[in-house]
């Protein structure tokens, strides 16, 4: 191919790329403000759940991905390129992870519930929490993705479906010592609240002896210490 068939070609489309570069750039500045907006208003949902930065950091990243591909489908849309395959593929992905999502629900939904419990805080470890309505009482000990799990009273565990919550009514004690669900699912280890030192029965116990006993004695002085007076 010579310069002027390779010139005659570029000729060809370099109207209609020009005409499509406006379009392509208000596309792309859209974008942006569009992932700015979208990121405002995960810092102020932030900020007013009382979240750490680090909380939101999965989220952010899904949107900024989720915003670069549409806008650069947008972009290979408007400078002429032919998208009815793309489209057709997007739409048979999204049909799989539809179909997935239903048969994942229940696995989705303790995903899901965990979520809202990091956002919401109903409870946090070491709180002791009651549903009445299942008759489930205890102290909550270990929160992860799917389960919570109480340490009741006669030293059983219950481990209670993250969803559950949402769906009962519950009654919650708040502890002066509590773990946060952020801290409890970014902490390397689970961060387990130790229940209480049971009573050794072998242990002899000590009467202790009351104050006004104690003060009592002290006051009295022992008669056989006190030295005889000398008359002069």
């Amino acid at each position: 191919m010579t310069f002027d068939q390779l010139w005659n070609e570029i000729s060809t489309y370099l109207p209609g790329l020009m005409a499509a570069l406006p379009v392509a750039a208000a596309v792309i500045l859209g974008g942006m403000l569009l992932n700015m907006v979208l990121g405002r208003m995960l810092s102020l949902l932030t900020k007013r759940s009382h979240l750490s930065p680090d909380d939101v950091v999965p989220a952010r990243n899904v949107i900024r991905w989720i915003v670069r591909i549409i806008t650069a489908i947008l972009v290979l849309g408007v400078f002429g390129f032919e998208l009815g395959g793309l489209w057709a593929m997007i739409s048979t992905v999204l049909a799989m992870v539809a179909i997935g999502f239903v048969a994942v629900w229940s696995l989705l939904s303790h995903t899901s519930a965990t979520i809202l419990l990091v956002i919401l805080r109903p409870y946090s470890v070491g709180d002791d929490i009651e549903l009445p309505s299942e008759n489930v009482t205890g102290r909550v000990i270990d929160i992860n993705f799917f389960f919570t799990t109480l340490l009741s009273h006669d030293g059983s565990q219950w481990r209670v479906p993250n969803n559950l919550f949402f769906q009962k009514v519950l009654k919650r004690r708040q502890s002066t010592h509590q773990i946060s669900l952020a801290q409890q699912l970014n902490s390397p280890e689970p961060a387990r609240l130790s229940a209480p030192p049971a009573p050794d029965p072998d242990k002899p116990k000590t009467e202790e002896t009351p104050a006004s006993e104690d003060f009592a004695a002290k006051s009295v002085p022992d008669p056989a210490t006190i030295a005889p007076r000398t008359t002069k």
